[in-house]
């Protein structure tokens, strides 16, 4: 029987269409939405992955497609580096002249190899620069968080979308933050080694930040009915809707092992952002808690740490987390994106300890709509976690809007709204 796989690979005598997917291999999140994109383009389009790192390579290639490696290679170092300017716990900006003329050089040449009808990225910056030199429609697959669209409906409504407004005095900070990210965002230029690389590679630099870092087109992943009110999109912005990881393999037994225990079941996740001193400030503070602890963070800890783990914590390796569905009565996150719609999509309500900015606005918008609390980072490890999971496991409030998030998000399809929006910029007839 052929798979979908083998359907890609067939050729009917003629060059198909390509699409290049460029995501930023140390970024689960990244790989895993844009494999569940590809899946979703017709079987006539050749989709081909390619990074910097053999990070998150199986999830690619288990799926079918394509990954090519690219030089200069991103080792752990450069991964963190990378990570922290994210994030915004740094500021030094890891891409060297050297580093990012390396990558466009590499990214330009497969480009005039494969000769793609588009390039999708997650945050994979120096493709601002290759896709437009040899181009190619750039799409951006993003969170609405601090884009164009955003930063414009900041400064034009002069609230943040980050932070409460419920009373008087948070709707006064909220105002002061907002013109204080309008101001900045007025005054930050690319960086210098963006400028120069893009100027030896003819292309145009737009002084403004944001609007460098904006694609011809830009797929926004967060809800629509989780956007402030008062946003309108620019052009080159579409609301496509969630697109969050479909992890390949079984629902593990101990998933029904433990639902089956009569105890509440807490999920508690921090992707690939997250670090091990956010996991040992939490993780055994749940020693207490009235629930059994199902921890997909193996990644963040060594022997010794899984040695001193509370007997309710059960760490595991990835999980298929879209698939856990009844078996979890709660969450706790990191806040990104991914992890937040994965939650909200099965009707989990969450506690969510953002890291930065975009995380703090994916959990914002849900504490708004009531299905989430938030804890701040610098609080994880003070946080009473046992009492905090009680009254969060007893909520009947907080349970009935995380249904009713549910309710709404199972009605849109984000992978196919994407992968439409993709396949528009195909020529007619495909073949190139």
């Amino acid at each position: 029987m052929a798979t979908s796989a083998d359907t890609r690979r067939a050729v009917s005598g003629r060059r198909r269409a390509r699409v290049l997917f460029a995501p930023e291999n140390f970024n689960v999140a990244e790989v895993t939405r844009g494999v569940t994109i590809a899946r979703r383009l017709p079987p006539d389009i050749e989709c081909v992955f390619a990074g910097y790192s053999d990070r998150n390579r199986e999830i690619i290639e288990e799926a079918g497609f394509e990954y090519r490696l690219l030089s200069p290679r991103l080792d752990d170092a450069d991964a963190q580096a990378l990570l922290a300017l994210d994030q915004g716990r740094a500021l030094r900006n890891p891409f060297t002249d050297e580093m990012l003329a390396g990558r466009v050089a590499s990214e330009r040449s497969l480009i005039r190899e494969l000769r793609p009808s588009a390039v999708v990225i997650g945050a994979t910056l120096s493709q601002f620069i290759s896709a437009r030199a040899e181009g190619v429609p750039l799409v951006f697959v993003r969170p609405f968080a601090y884009s164009l669209a955003h930063l414009q409906a900041v400064r034009d409504s002069s609230a943040t979308g980050v932070l409460a407004r419920t009373t008087p005095a948070q709707r006064a900070v909220d105002d002061l933050v907002a013109r204080a990210l309008t101001k900045l965002h007025r005054h930050v230029s690319p960086p210098g080694s963006f400028r120069r690389i893009a100027k030896a590679n003819g292309v145009h630099l737009d002084e403004d930040l944001v609007r460098f870092f904006t694609a011809d087109l830009n797929l926004i992943t967060t809800a629509a009915h989780l956007l402030p009110s008062w946003v309108e999109m620019p052009p080159g912005h579409r609301v496509v809707g969630p697109v969050y990881a479909s992890l390949p393999g079984p629902v593990p037994p101990l998933v029904n092992e433990l639902a089956s225990r009569g105890e509440p079941v807490v999920y508690f996740a921090v992707g690939s952002s997250g670090g091990r001193q956010l996991v040992l400030d939490v993780l055994p503070r749940l020693a207490h808690a009235p629930c059994q602890v199902l921890a997909p963070v193996r990644e963040h800890l060594d022997s010794a740490d899984l040695a001193v783990l509370p007997a309710n914590v059960h760490v595991t390796g990835r999980l298929p987390a879209d698939r856990l569905g009844g078996a979890v009565d709660l969450a706790i996150t990191h806040g990104g994106e991914g992890t937040v719609q994965t939650s909200s999509v099965q009707g989990w309500p969450f506690i969510g300890i953002p890291l930065q900015l975009e995380q703090r606005f994916n959990i914002q918008r849900c504490v708004d709509y009531g299905s989430a609390l938030m804890v701040r980072r610098r609080e994880a490890a003070d946080v009473d976690w046992p009492a905090l999971v009680a009254d969060a496991l007893i909520d009947r409030r907080l349970g009935a809007r995380a249904e009713r998030m549910a309710l709404e998000l199972r009605s849109i399809d984000g992978p196919a709204a994407a992968a439409a929006a993709i396949s528009e910029l195909i020529p007619d007839g495909r073949s190139h």
